[in-house]
C-alpha cells in the first residue's frame, strides 16, 4: 500500500509535501522474526523483496518532498524506509540499526547504498557489519538524520518544515529534486536489482537458519564455516 501511495502522491500536483510519521511509539521496528522461516522458501522471499522494492523505489523516485518524522525504534526495513525519504527528523529518544547481520542475513531493500550515500562507505561498513544500534544524537552526528528534536516537538517541527517546503513553487521543488537525485536514482535501480537477488539467497544459506534459531533460543549464534 505504501508503494501505491507514493506513486499516487507523485502524480497529484496539489500535494506539495508529505510527512511520513511514526505512530505513538515507533516508526518501524523491522521484520517480525517469527516470519523468518517463511523466507526459507525462495518463492516467499522473492515475493517479499519484490513488494518491498516497489515501495522503496516509489519513495526514492518521488519528487514531492517526503519528510520522515522518526520516533522510537527505526530498525532494519524501517531504517531502509527512512533512508529513502528526502529529509529525516528524529525524536531525541529514537534509535537506529540495520541488525540483519546478527541474524545471518543482510539488508535487502536498498539500505546499504542509501546508508553509504549519507555516511560514506567506511562508516556504512561498520554499521552494517556490526548491526549496532545508534542513538538519535549519534545518527545526527553521522548524517543519518538531519535534525533531532524533543519528542513532544517532533510532529510540530515536521509540519512546520513541510509547510515551508510547500510554500515554494512546486515546479521548482520537483526540478531541484530531480537534479539532486537523477544520477543516484539510475545507479540505485541497478544496485537494488543486485541486492534483491542477494536477499533471496541469504535465506537459503545456513547462517540465516542459525541466526533465527539462536535468537529464539536466547543464545549466541554458532555461525557455520563458509
Amino acid at each position: 500500500e505504501l508503494g501505491s501511495f507514493f506513486l499516487d502522491v507523485a502524480s497529484v500536483a496539489q500535494v506539495r509535501c508529505v510527512v511520513f510519521a511514526s505512530g505513538e511509539r515507533t516508526f518501524c521496528a523491522g521484520a517480525d522474526l517469527k516470519e523468518y522461516p517463511l523466507r526459507f522458501d525462495p518463492a516467499v522471499a522473492q515475493a517479499h523483496v519484490d513488494n518491498a522494492k516497489r515501495m522503496i523505489l516509489a519513495l526514492v523516485d518521488c519528487e514531492t518532498p517526503v519528510i520522515a518524522a522518526l520516533r522510537g525504534p527505526c530498525m532494519g526495513g524501517g531504517l531502509e524506509l527512512a533512508l529513502a525519504c528526502g529529509y529525516r527528523i528524529a525524536a531525541s529518544t529514537a534509535t537506529f540499526a540495520l541488525p540483519e547481520v546478527k541474524r545471518g542475513a543482510w539488508p535487502g531493500t536498498g539500505g546499504i547504498p542509501l546508508l553509504a550515500r549519507l555516511v560514506g562507505p567506511s562508516t556504512a561498513r561498520r554499521i552494517v557489519f556490526t548491526g549496532e544500534t545508534l542513538s538519535a544524537p549519534e545518527a545526527l552526528r553521522l548524517g543519518i538524520v538531519d535534525e533531532v528534536v524533543d519528542e513532544a516537538q517532533l510532529e510540530l517541527r515536521a509540519h512546520a518544515l513541510a509547510t515551508e517546503f510547500a510554500q515554494q513553487p512546486a515546479s521548482s521543488i520537483r526540478t531541484i529534486s530531480d537534479l539532486l537525485d537523477h544520477g543516484f536514482r539510475a545507479s540505485f535501480r541497478e544496485h537494488l536489482q543486485r541486492e534483491t537477488q542477494a536477499f533471496v539467497r541469504a535465506y537459503q544459506l545456513p547462517a540465516a537458519r542459525e541466526g533465527y534459531e539462536a535468537f529464539f533460543e536466547r543464545r549466541e549464534p554458532r555461525w557455520p564455516q563458509d
